[in-house]
């Protein structure tokens, strides 16, 4: 940035930006995307015929709505941790700018994945492992912008540090949940019970802190 008088004002002086936007416009992703999830929901067609044919295609579906549930829950679970660490945030750096991005990126990619993971295909580690190493990936992406926050000293500091630490232990466990989950996958196809692990090992990281 040129000053008055023609020099150029160290990058260190530059304020940092406004995070409101960021915030803002994250919600309105997020909400897009939780609305692309509910769109592709299975529903009854000319072929379900009375009660009976409309209770044996919500039948024939549980999966896909069992999956909706498990994605609308991790979309839902990474907005609240955004919402409740980004409130403390003083400012915005470019990489933690640029990790926010990715982060909405593989959110809204979570319909795709979640179609993917209950489609027809008789594919199921692929299926399985795109959409676990996609929920990783996201808590990941979320977990390198905080990284980015902290290390340029953009954390307001009376931020209680107990909010911080629990918050990060649910990114953190997110992470570890649904990538212990690809390995597993590999042998059974009952990989996604690891899933339901995931409070436990929240406790368990942030005892471990």
């Amino acid at each position: 940035m040129s000053t008055h008088d023609g020099t150029t004002e160290p990058a260190e002086r530059i304020a940092p930006a406004s995070p409101e936007r960021l915030i803002y416009f994250s919600d309105a992703v997020v909400a897009i995307a939780i609305t692309l999830l509910a769109l592709e929901l299975p529903v009854p067609g000319a072929e379900a015929h009375g009660d009976a044919g409309v209770q044996h295609f919500l039948r024939e579906h549980l999966t896909e709505y069992f999956a909706f549930l498990v994605s609308f829950a991790a979309i839902a679970m990474q907005w609240m941790l955004h919402q409740r660490l980004f409130r403390y945030v003083t400012g915005l750096s470019g990489g933690a700018i640029r990790w926010n991005l990715l982060w909405l990126l593989l959110i809204v990619v979570t319909p795709f994945t979640t179609k993917l993971l209950t489609s027809e295909a008789d594919a199921f580690r692929i299926q399985f492992i795109v959409y676990a190493a996609g929920q990783a990936l996201t808590s990941l992406s979320f977990r390198l912008a905080v990284a980015d926050l902290r290390r340029s000293g953009l954390l307001r500091p009376d931020a209680p540090r107990a909010v911080i630490a629990e918050t990060l232990a649910w990114v953190d466990a997110t992470i570890v949940t649904f990538a212990v989950s690809i390995p597993v996958a590999l042998v059974t196809h009952w990989a996604s019970l690891c899933w339901a692990l995931l409070p436990v090992t929240q406790k368990i990281l942030r005892r471990v802190t």
